[in-house]
């Protein structure tokens, strides 16, 4: 699975004129073999780890990059990332976040933001993507 979203990513680079990085490609990759959100040290630190030392600058924006491109997600309460559960998506994202062991699960269904586009068009805001966080307890924390 992961392998082929490194594809899918590499592809994407090469059909929109994005280079396709030893940099970008591990940070995705950290993304995707983890199974928790991950903040830019956490990441920077396993890529040191991993491939010896890295300027921050080169982490961050690498992260920036995959994060406008659709491939990850930043989870702003957590101030971490995590990859796609979709492959590749840009707009709404919707997250269910354990409160107690940061557990979060991407919805795939579609929320509908009719009202709140209405609002932001009467006020002539122009609204970018959607980011919903929905904070609760996990089945294995709420069972402690």
């Amino acid at each position: 699975m992961t392998q082929n979203l490194i594809n899918l990513a590499y592809k994407h680079c090469i059909k929109n004129g994005h280079r396709f990085t030893a940099p970008r490609e591990r940070v995705l990759k950290i993304l995707l073999d983890e199974s928790k959100p991950m903040g830019a040290y956490d990441i920077l630190q396993r890529l040191s780890n991993e491939m010896g030392k890295h300027n921050p600058p080169t982490i961050y924006r690498a992260i920036q990059f995959w994060n406008q491109e659709g491939f990850i997600h930043c989870i702003d309460s957590l101030k971490s990332y995590v990859a796609c559960s979709h492959g590749k998506h840009i707009g709404q994202s919707k997250f269910l976040i354990c409160n107690q062991c940061d557990f979060v699960k991407e919805l795939d269904d579609i929320v509908d933001f009719t009202p709140v586009t209405i609002l932001a068009t009467t006020i002539q805001f122009e609204i970018i993507n959607y980011t919903v966080e929905i904070k609760g307890l996990c089945v294995n924390c709420k069972s402690c």
